[in-house]
């Protein structure tokens, strides 16, 4: 397999010390060292890895001979710290969303491509075992012709124990809301409607939350080029109407309105996912990693393999570390990041004008990913 990819963290937040866990469990990378402005998260990361520690991005990328960088910041940050990555010569993963505006996404992506650099992009839901599994049934026949996706998250503790995530996240004035709305969550839903079933969103319609406004319930409706529907529906400002019995036991750990959720436990909420069809239908529960198929037979529970939250962020690692060594195209390139952007940025302007937005006419050209200059079969 040759050395060790060297990978470099920017960003340990909650998130980023989730990655900096998952890590350790991928034999073909090194983290060789990460970077946070904030000694409590510095500290924080020193206790799970004997990775070098900088308070400076810009430091790390300067110091170390990275293979990859994985940008964990707020999404705010996003644009500036790949930007670096890549006057640095650095290859780069990026969180979700991948940025805030589409122009921004365009120039992430073009500076990448003029330095024949790969910009990965972080669906990491496309790598929990349950997702993928369902995709499989999708593709087999197992529901039929898909004709609606749907997930809702309602909940919390009323209003006053509702808190967005501030301008360091996201902007005053600008795409917000709370940890588990439409645009720091929903933007998962988005990609992983579309990598189900193969379909291209067409048009969008809805509203959310801008960044400093008062809160208030989020939707978002979208139509697909093979014909199916998709539903998001989010609000944390109230209460849940689940009755007790029906949560999961979860077996992977995972967020919700409550926060991050360890496993092993009962989950009044857990995530879930519903894919129904014309022959049946699917219900994803993507963090509790359990999956059911109803049909004609009724309900049967599907079995997964092992990789449950957080082993999805190390089966991402591992694709991509695959494609760095081998020379190839990402499974998941900064291109798909930035059709999810185009797509939640739609809903806003859906929300002045009222009316749904047609997405068909903005679909980016497929455009090849850089050639590097060499297969690496030797890192």
């Amino acid at each position: 397999m040759g050395r060790k990819l060297r990978v470099g963290l920017i960003g340990l937040g909650g998130v980023g010390r989730v990655h900096l866990q998952a890590y350790r469990t991928v034999a073909g990378i090194d983290v060789v060292a990460v970077a946070d402005p904030d000694a409590t998260a510095r500290a924080a990361a020193a206790a799970l890895s004997k990775a070098r520690i900088y308070s400076d991005h810009i430091e790390l990328l300067h110091q170390e001979d990275l293979d990859l960088a994985c940008i964990l910041t707020p999404a705010a940050s996003h644009e500036a710290v790949a930007l670096s990555c890549a006057e640095a010569g650095v290859h780069a993963l990026c969180e979700k969303p991948l940025t805030l505006s589409n122009a921004s996404a365009e120039r992430m992506i073009s500076a990448f491509r003029k330095r024949r650099l790969h910009l990965f992009y972080g669906a990491s839901y496309r790598y929990l075992p349950a997702v993928r599994r369902a995709r499989e049934l999708i593709a087999e026949g197992a529901v039929g012709e898909v004709i609606l996706m749907r997930e809702q998250i309602i909940a919390g503790t009323g209003r006053d124990g509702c808190r967005p995530l501030g301008p360091a996240h996201y902007p005053d004035g600008g795409p917000g809301g709370t940890p588990m709305g439409l645009v720091d969550h929903g933007v998962h839903l988005i990609d992983t409607f579309r990598w189900l079933t193969g379909q291209e969103i067409v048009s969008v319609y809805g509203r959310g939350n801008i960044s400093g406004e008062q809160l208030s319930p989020e939707f978002m409706h979208m139509t697909f080029d093979g014909g199916a529907v998709g539903y998001l529906v989010y609000e944390e400002g109230t209460y849940p109407t689940d009755l007790p019995g029906e949560g999961q036991f979860s077996w992977g750990e995972g967020w919700d309105s409550s926060g991050y959720r360890p496993a092993g436990r009962w989950h009044a909420q857990p995530g879930c996912i519903h894919v129904h069809g014309s022959r049946g239908a699917l219900r994803i529960f993507h963090y509790a990693n359990t999956l059911y198929l109803t049909d004609a037979a009724g309900t049967t529970q599907i079995g997964l393999h092992n990789g449950a939250a957080p082993g999805h962020f190390a089966a991402q690692m591992e694709a991509v570390a695959a494609s760095l060594r081998k020379g190839e195209d990402p499974e998941v390139g900064g291109g798909e990041g930035l059709i999810d952007l185009q797509a939640l940025l739609a809903v806003y302007e859906s929300q002045k004008s009222g009316r749904r937005i047609d997405l068909a006419s903005r679909r980016p050209p497929v455009v090849p990913a850089p050639v590097l200059p060499s297969p690496q079969e030797s890192l």
